[in-house]
């Protein structure tokens, strides 16, 4: 479970990164939506992420974009 989530978050920034570089805004923001699900996650499994994800990439906000 733990490398799974682990997977999947990197996974999602790398994509939030690329969708940024491309100058995409409504994909980042799909992005952001799904790592913040992800790190919810894994608060709910009281797992700690906070090294595993780029933290200016959190909160998300409606307004951006």
């Amino acid at each position: 479970m733990i490398e799974e989530l682990q997977t999947q978050i990197k996974a999602v920034q790398r994509n939030l990164v690329l969708a940024g570089d491309a100058g995409l805004p409504y994909e980042v923001y799909l992005h952001r939506v799904r790592l913040q699900g992800l790190v919810d996650l894994a608060a709910h499994r009281g797992l700690d992420v906070a090294t595993w994800v780029d933290g200016s990439r959190l909160p998300i906000t409606l307004t951006e974009g």
